[in-house]
């Protein structure tokens, strides 16, 4: 229960579900990089999970870091939940809880195990040694699992690709956003950059997400030198907050680039902060989807991104956006310059990137949808069964 993008996605589903079906509950960990904004929030979230009937479980082992004493006195703690409660589906999200949860749920005798990993941690987190170990215990658990749900097609492929499951294993629901909050942004950019204390004059590249090694900040930072030749007011925002907050900041330093650079950690206004950008850059090494990427382009911002897990399923290469390879500072600057010297462009790509955030994007189809497949799974598993 932290501020990323699969918190929020668990939250809004489980938040969603249909109370004449389904009783719901929700085992929650808490993240450890917690600051005062994520703990406010954690509040205002299990108030209204309370409101809406949802039981809470919180298991304080269940952390994002890997320890196998923490690892296993959770496992053991959720073993316990599913065994008091017992559960007639357990829908486990991302991969540690996932891993953890399944492992739990199979011990237990919990009849039907949803998994979504929100992503993988097959490339990009671990060294190759850790990363075939992973990959092997995803092969194992996908055995004790019902479905799969990734968030783009292409996510899909790369679990087959590494030989997690076979293809019917796995099912594409996007993750989904209130999408009316962002398609119905009034925000004025001059007043909001003025508000945020932005300069007047110059582009603005923004970019939102956990300061953390996998979103690939310090890419864009090194790539901001090149920009700032050329468009020397540029500056370049990061919203989020991170373990990585001192390096990325002593980074600009080395750059020479500071003075260009704004984090302003997390806000509870970013539809509105995003209304300031005029591009968003997004350099992640390894994304399920990038829900900040969503939002973005709901609002109506030209995307330049890495060509990295289910990111090619969101950004059309030339028409709602760029894509570049990981880990190259040289491209990501030239598709930011590409954009930059030509408006016209930009706008088309916005407007392109707007209208591709269709429905199938909203929280609402999103929870029908899992609603839809817990059925499935269920009478696969009790083809009798009302």
């Amino acid at each position: 229960m932290d501020r990323g993008g699969s918190a929020r996605n668990t939250f809004l589903t489980v938040m969603g579900h249909d109370r004449d079906r389904f009783r719901v509950g929700l085992v929650y960990g808490r993240s450890t990089e917690r600051s005062e904004a994520d703990m406010a929030q954690l509040a205002v979230d299990l108030h209204a999970l309370r409101q809406a009937g949802v039981v809470l479980f919180e298991v304080p082992c269940l952390v994002r870091e890997i320890s196998l004493l923490q690892d296993a006195r959770a496992t053991l703690a959720l073993w316990r939940v599913f065994r008091c409660k017992r559960p007639d589906i357990v829908h486990t999200h991302t991969s540690k809880a996932g891993a953890l949860g399944r492992v739990a749920a199979w011990l237990s005798g919990v009849p039907v195990v949803i998994h979504t990993p929100h992503g993988h941690i097959f490339y990009g987190y671990y060294g190759r040694v850790m990363s075939g170990i992973i990959r092997l215990v995803e092969r194992t658990l996908a055995r004790v699992t019902g479905r799969i749900i990734t968030l783009t097609d292409r996510g899909a492929q790369e679990h087959v690709q590494y030989r997690i499951a076979a293809p019917d294993k796995f099912v594409t629901i996007p993750s989904g956003i209130v999408l009316s909050m962002f398609r119905s942004i009034q925000a004025d950019p001059a007043v909001k950059r003025k508000e945020l204390g932005l300069p007047t004059e110059g582009p603005v590249i923004g970019t939102v997400g956990r300061l953390v090694p996998i979103k690939g900040h310090e890419w864009l930072l090194k790539a901001a030198p090149r920009v700032l030749a050329e468009f020397p007011h540029a500056t370049f925002v990061f919203l989020g907050e991170g373990p990585l907050l001192g390096q990325l900041q002593q980074l600009a330093s080395g750059l020479g680039i500071s003075s260009h650079v704004m984090f302003m950690g997390t806000r509870q206004d970013v539809p509105e902060c995003l209304a300031a950008f005029d591009v968003f850059a997004f350099p992640s090494l390894n994304e399920g989807m990038g829900r900040a990427l969503i939002e973005a382009m709901a609002v109506g911002l030209p995307a330049v991104a890495t060509r990295v897990g289910g990111i090619p399923d969101v950004v059309a290469d030339g028409e709602t956006g760029l894509l570049v390879p990981a880990r190259d500072e040289a491209a990501l600057a030239d598709a930011l310059l590409k954009l930059l010297r030509d408006p016209a462009r930009r706008q088309a790509y916005g407007q392109a990137a707007r209208r591709s955030m269709d429905e199938r994007f909203d929280v609402s189809a999103m929870v029908r949808a899992i609603d839809r497949l817990y059925d499935v799974v269920w009478h696969e598993k009790h083809p009798s069964a009302d």
